[in-house]
């Protein structure tokens, strides 16, 4: 310790300068203020950077949170969808309208011949349903396979569109007669998980091979997407 008046080194113990006689107890109490006020800042600081670090410890625990939710909330489902098949419909869908059309056609001209009036009209029209329905469901109708959905249009007045998930596909069935294995057309049956209701998809070409994907999809996806 220094005397602060003449600069001399004294005892730590002193009271006064041995030398000058400065009292040295104003230099001890400034000295142990210096070191509370010192010792206060110091802790004001450490709690700045404490609070700062929790600040920031919380502000990414907040990102890392919505970050998890975005990645969460981007189901397979919203997705971009990828076509990897067509369902297309066989030629056979009209084969009993061609058939049986001038049969039909021979009642038009019976109706509208015999009742030459609006009300005739329509009647054949009527009449002509069996044949027309059949030839616009060939052109409406439509299903895919995405990459993560089954997707099925039909119906050509009362439209039906059906989605169902490839992972909650339970059982893939066919329907074909004699002359369908003979065609290569069948009807495809889909029945979901925790549901009894089918859905049926008339008149498809390939039938075979619709069974083969719906049944190993994701192999098939993987491999698609390889291409």
């Amino acid at each position: 310790m220094f005397c602060p008046n003449c600069g001399k080194k004294v005892n730590d113990y002193d009271n006064f300068c041995k030398f000058c006689g400065h009292d040295l107890r104003e230099q001890e109490d400034n000295f142990s203020y210096n070191n509370e006020v010192s010792y206060e800042k110091n802790e004001d600081i450490q709690e700045h950077k404490t609070s700062k670090i929790s600040v920031y410890e919380d502000s990414d625990i907040i990102t890392n949170v919505e970050k998890s939710q975005e990645i969460d909330e981007k189901s397979p489902d919203e997705e971009n969808e990828i076509v990897v098949y067509e369902i297309k419909k066989h030629y056979m869908a009209l084969f009993w309208p061609i058939v049986f059309s001038p049969v039909f056609i021979a009642y038009f001209w019976i109706f509208y011949v015999n009742i030459p009036t609006f009300w005739g009209f329509i009647i054949a029209l009527l009449v002509l349903t069996p044949i027309i329905y059949p030839i616009l469901r060939y052109f409406s109708d439509r299903a895919v396979i995405t990459t993560s959905n089954l997707h099925i249009r039909q119906g050509a007045f009362d439209v039906e569109e059906i989605t169902v998930p490839l992972n909650k596909i339970h059982l893939v069935r066919l329907r074909r007669s004699y002359l369908g294995r003979l065609a290569d057309y069948g009807h495809l049956i889909i029945e979901k998980e925790n549901s009894d209701k089918e859905i049926t998809y008339r008149y498809i070409q390939d039938p075979d091979d619709v069974q083969f994907i719906l049944g190993n999809s994701k192999a098939y996806i993987a491999e698609y997407l390889k291409q």
